[in-house]
């Protein structure tokens, strides 16, 4: 079933105690989800106790396929650093630059929540993985979850100065996901078979492989 993050982060924050594993490339979509619902828990919209989220990031020191500049991917590859890097750091760093703005900016939002006393607690715990995200994944345990694939798009790519280069990026920022939704009567059905296998998947991810 094709379905929006909007639905599941609201869905999510309906309930007394919120829980959200997430494995993610950037957390940005995230971040403007979990900030609407802020601001419907200050308009009395929604009156969860507790927030409890768990964000999966790859590591910062991962050379990620993507995004790289197709300046990179289509010439030579020097040997250490020159001036052919430069515009593969360059768009690396951006992506870097856009996950801590917005953890940073998920992590205030709930902080604030919480020292505004309108939730009782907030914890959000960010973990790090050697891993490149081929997908995302949007856990709320033991109910729901949403999958999607990275689309690899070739597209331009605007550094902080201004300056355009072609990179090979992904989509994130609107992707399609999937839901599947457990179903307790029946754990061989396909919807819990995916919940199970998925939260034992980022379960094991975050306690072998994860760094803080």
């Amino acid at each position: 079933m094709r379905a929006g993050l909007g639905g599941f982060v609201a869905r999510a924050f309906a309930q007394p105690v919120v829980q959200l594993d997430v494995f993610t490339l950037t957390s940005e979509s995230l971040d403007a989800h979990i900030r609407l619902q802020a601001e419907r828990i200050r308009l009395g919209e929604v009156r969860p106790d507790r927030i409890a989220l768990r964000i999966l990031l790859p590591s910062e020191t991962l050379e990620l396929p993507y995004p790289r500049a197709k300046k990179s991917v289509e010439g030579a590859e020097p040997q250490g650093p020159g001036p052919l890097d430069r515009p593969h750091e360059q768009v690396q760093e951006r992506l870097r630059a856009i996950t801590r703005r917005h953890t940073m900016s998920l992590r205030a939002a709930l902080r604030d929540l919480q020292g505004e006393g309108l939730v009782a607690s907030a914890e959000v715990e960010i973990r790090h993985v050697p891993l490149v995200p081929a997908f995302k994944l949007y856990l709320r345990p033991r109910a729901e979850a949403l999958f999607g694939a990275y689309e690899i798009v070739e597209r331009a790519v605007v550094l902080a100065d201004g300056t355009e280069i072609d990179a090979i990026d992904v989509l994130g920022l609107g992707s399609t996901l999937t839901r599947h939704v457990n179903d307790e009567g029946d754990r061989d059905s396909p919807g819990s078979v995916f919940m199970a296998s998925m939260q034992a998947w980022f379960d094991s991810c975050w306690n072998l492989l994860a760094k803080p």
